[in-house]
């Protein structure tokens, strides 16, 4: 599975909803007019959708899911959490009532629960969740979890440091019988591991927004990528990373042969009393720069943001961090917490 089946999937998908015009399926899916039509004729030419003048409808029956209403309904751009993802949502929030919490040494913070199901639509939206292979760095977020209690992947791989947070995935793989879901201890310093080259379609991670360590996870999560048409998701903020950092990331990336296709601005919220971090802002450098009460608001967001591969990705030449506290902290790292191990040194 690939980025040219993900493109039919699209099509597939919306025409077991209904019968659809040319132009009324156009909108169900993601290339462009010439690279739609060729995919429809292949679908056509293969037996499986009937073109009846114009009128496109499929002439057997599909393994894919019907098409899941997740556009919203007032600017018909975003995603809404509505029927289907309503109900994993309420799943999720069962199933996560008692995750990890957040430690500093990882410099860890989870996204609102409705978040990670809003990015998971999304991604179904972009048909990058159905009989998809995704890799996923890092995970505090448990859209593993998510994408498990759907069932539409063809598999999940999770590679994250943290063993509190694996263990909850695997504990959450047996109590539902989920046996797509794979996950390994993994530190981004090292190598990834060489099962995991160029194996999946699909990527999603938050990485850390150093400049260095930027490239680190991205260019980790890269490795992955099975070759064009393969998408990479990722949290971004504009609370540490100014535009020069993200000009710098976006050449970075158009280097390695990607092309952005979404920036969803603040997305992604991190509620301040669910991640219980109070202890984290006694080593913030915003802290320390003004006298500041704790925050009564949430204050900290991140865009969620697609890029996708328009040939072979090739991973550019740069310089990756020397130690932890490079991979931490920069100029612009002022809301991020000191490693307990970091904090001892000081």
């Amino acid at each position: 599975m690939g980025g040219e089946d993900r493109i039919k999937n699209q099509i597939l998908r919306a025409l077991k909803k209904k019968k659809m015009s040319f132009w009324e399926l156009i909108n169900y899916q993601d290339s462009h007019i010439v690279e739609f039509v060729q995919h429809l004729q292949e679908l056509v030419q293969d037996g499986v959708v009937i073109n009846e003048n114009g009128f496109f409808s499929l002439a057997k029956e599909i393994h894919l899911q019907e098409k899941k209403d997740v556009v919203c309904g007032r600017c018909n751009v975003g995603v809404e959490i509505k029927g289907y993802f309503k109900d994993i949502l309420d799943q999720f929030l069962k199933v996560t009532k008692d995750r990890p919490l957040p430690t500093s040494d990882f410099d860890q913070g989870f996204v609102r629960p409705r978040d990670t199901i809003a990015r998971l639509a999304f991604m179904y939206e972009r048909g990058d969740i159905e009989e998809q292979e995704i890799f996923i760095l890092g995970d505090d977020d448990l859209l593993s979890v998510a994408i498990g209690l759907t069932g539409m992947a063809k598999r999940v791989r999770v590679v994250e440091i943290d063993e509190r947070i694996t263990s909850f995935i695997r504990e959450f793989c047996r109590q539902n019988n989920i046996h797509n879901i794979d996950v390994k201890e993994y530190n981004v310093l090292e190598e990834i591991p060489e099962e995991d080259r160029k194996k999946y379609d699909v990527f999603v991670t938050d990485p850390v927004e150093t400049k260095k360590g930027l490239k680190l996870f991205v260019g980790r999560c890269i490795e992955a990528l099975k070759g064009k048409k393969s998408a990479g998701y990722i949290g971004f903020t504009h609370r540490e990373a100014s535009l020069n950092k993200w000009y710098e990331f976006q050449g970075f990336l158009n280097k390695a042969g990607f092309v952005f296709t979404d920036i969803l601005r603040d997305f992604s919220i991190y509620p301040e009393q669910e991640n219980k971090w109070n202890d984290f802002y006694r080593t913030y450098k915003i802290m320390k720069e003004l006298k500041l009460p704790m925050p009564d608001t949430d204050w900290y967001k991140s865009c969620f943001v697609r890029f996708e591969a328009v040939k072979d990705p090739v991973l550019p030449e740069f310089y990756p961090p020397k130690d932890l506290k490079e991979l931490y902290f920069d100029e612009e790292s002022w809301a991020t917490p000191l490693p307990s191990y970091l904090e001892e040194e000081s």
